[in-house]
């Protein structure tokens, strides 16, 4: 059971590490460079698209939170989890309601004045990934038992 739970543990971490560099690393950025995409349609999609991704993240927390469990993966990895489980809390709680209302101005026809947020969002998200790929290569390279 217990191996079991480390196999899926390893691969959700893995995937969800992997859909952060896709989704918030790679597509997000690369969309505002398509000459044609306006800010506010931009904006507008990266609302939708990070609210879907804190539902999966969400879903994935708790997953890895209950195979960790079982698993009981080496204290490394579960400061890892812990420090994952702080981000994950301050974007949802902090940091995506203050970009959400940043939207809703752009969309109304306002300026928002500048902010850090953004990059702020960037640097969290980047920071999750690698806290990720270290508690699977941990797990990964620790010996059953």
């Amino acid at each position: 059971m217990r191996v079991t739970a480390r196999l899926v543990f390893l691969i959700l971490i893995t995937v969800w590490a992997g859909i952060i560099i896709g989704v918030s690393l790679i597509a997000t950025p690369v969309k505002f460079q398509a000459p044609s995409l306006t800010m506010p349609v931009g904006v507008e999609i990266g609302r939708y698209t990070f609210r879907l991704l804190a539902r999966v993240e969400l879903c994935l927390l708790i997953a890895s939170i209950v195979a960790a469990s079982v698993a009981q993966p080496r204290w490394i990895t579960t400061v890892v989890l812990a420090l994952v489980i702080v981000e994950c809390a301050l974007q949802r709680y902090w940091l995506l309601p203050v970009l959400d209302d940043r939207v809703s101005q752009i969309l109304a026809g306002g300026t928002p004045s500048f902010s850090i947020h953004h990059r702020l969002c960037a640097v969290i998200e980047a920071i999750k990934a690698a806290l990720l790929i270290t508690g699977a290569v941990v797990e990964y390279r620790s010996p059953l038992g």
